[in-house]
């Protein structure tokens, strides 16, 4: 579990991934406020727009794709951040056997979009 703030996650996921073993699986929270540009970030720095929210966290699985780690399920926190941001849960593991394809994955983050707070 990675749970970070004020720094993107795209940005840190060669140094967590290379804390773990190929065997474990990872599962960070997807922020989409430190995803997104400045300019993106609504008032009061929330993201309300659905697309950037997906663009957020199929960034950071694709990210995670690059250094072998693949999507296995994502699925909104139930709990909006203190501002009312939608955070996001990315299940990655190593193993291929579960990995969704890009479509599935794609289909996923709407769904966990459109079924989150």
């Amino acid at each position: 579990m990675a749970d970070l703030s004020f720094i993107s996650l795209a940005t840190v996921l060669p140094a967590l991934v290379g804390c773990a073993s190929r065997d474990a699986d990872i599962v960070p929270l997807v922020k989409p406020q430190f995803e997104v540009g400045k300019g993106q970030v609504g008032p009061g720095g929330v993201v309300h727009d659905p697309q950037l929210r997906a663009r957020s966290v199929l960034a950071v699985a694709r990210r995670a794709q690059e250094l072998g780690w693949h999507s296995v399920g994502v699925k909104a926190s139930p709990l909006p951040g203190p501002s009312g941001n939608v955070e996001y849960f990315l299940w990655l593991r190593t193993q291929t056997d579960r990995a969704l394809s890009a479509k599935g994955l794609e289909d996923a983050v709407h769904r966990a979009i459109s079924e989150g707070p």
